[in-house]
């Protein structure tokens, strides 16, 4: 009794995807065809990238996530492969590499607005994708890529969309993860992205102050979600800032006084901050 109730719901699930995996079917066959006859040698090629745009006109018409969702997938994936394998336009390796990874990630961005608008659901999953993935893009349109300018990007990528989450949650759980990823990104790339400093007690220092300043920012941030103060990140935070200070005096004493002026300029500045924040933190409680 209950397989005879299943199959017929079933059976008309499936009927409902009919009439679009008939259209495909007809479209495959169409430029099938019409690329044998006017020799394109790109038609064929574009043919999941038609495919997609069906499943998304569908999807978006009919508000299905269950199209919406891989149809957005696979015209990242087809557009970025239709890109770098095409005849009809020659540019270099690293601008067909950056416009192929873009337009990838640029559908995720897409995928997860399109999500916000029509489901009214917010997924910070296809957010994740798109920005790492354009993180990746830009650098392939600096003349120079390192693995330092990767590692910076993807994690100022990371920890963007962590702060955006947060901020949106007003949750301190997810601020904690972008501020930490994004100032150790910064610090990795920022003390050892200079090919002629060659101070390694000087870079160790530049690259533990910049840890540094993403645990004290999260003691000063949390004012905006919290009525205390959270002070425990200023422990590792504190640590951080005399172990790297005193290896970057070490490293160059001359850089002491600069290094101290810089210090203080920065601690005033992060003192207005929280003066702000505690004034329009807790009217916002």
């Amino acid at each position: 009794m209950i397989d005879n109730d299943i199959k017929p719901e079933s059976k008309q699930s499936w009927e409902q995807f009919a009439p679009l995996v008939g259209v495909v079917l007809i479209l495959t066959g169409l430029l099938f065809l019409l690329d044998q006859r006017i020799k394109t040698n790109w038609l064929s090629l574009a043919l999941p990238v038609f495919i997609s745009l069906i499943l998304l006109s569908w999807g978006i018409i009919s508000k299905r996530k269950l199209l919406i969702i891989p149809g957005f997938i696979l015209f990242g994936l087809s557009s970025a492969f239709f890109i770098i394998f095409q005849r009809l336009v020659y540019y270099k390796t690293f601008t067909l590499l950056f416009a192929a990874i873009g337009i990838f990630s640029f559908s995720w961005l897409l995928l997860f607005v399109f999500l916000a608008v029509i489901r009214k659901t917010t997924a910070w999953w296809a957010l994740f994708v798109a920005a790492i993935s354009g993180a990746v893009s830009l650098n392939f349109l600096i003349s120079k890529q390192t693995l330092l300018t990767f590692i910076f990007s993807i994690s100022l990528a990371i920890g963007i969309v962590f702060l955006l989450w947060g901020t949106r949650k007003r949750a301190i759980g997810l601020l904690i993860p972008g501020l930490l990823v994004s100032t150790i990104g910064a610090g990795v790339f920022f003390a050892w992205n200079d090919p002629v400093e060659k101070n390694g007690l000087q870079q160790t220092g530049t690259m533990l102050m910049w840890f540094a300043l993403g645990w004290i920012l999260i003691a000063v941030i949390s004012k905006i979600f919290s009525r205390k103060f959270t002070w425990w990140p200023l422990i590792p935070g504190g640590v951080l800032t005399m172990v790297g200070a005193g290896l970057y005096i070490g490293g160059n004493p001359d850089n002491a006084l600069g290094f101290f002026q810089n210090t203080g300029s920065i601690g005033l500045i992060m003192f207005g901050v929280y003066l702000i924040l505690l004034k329009y933190g807790m009217k916002n409680k």
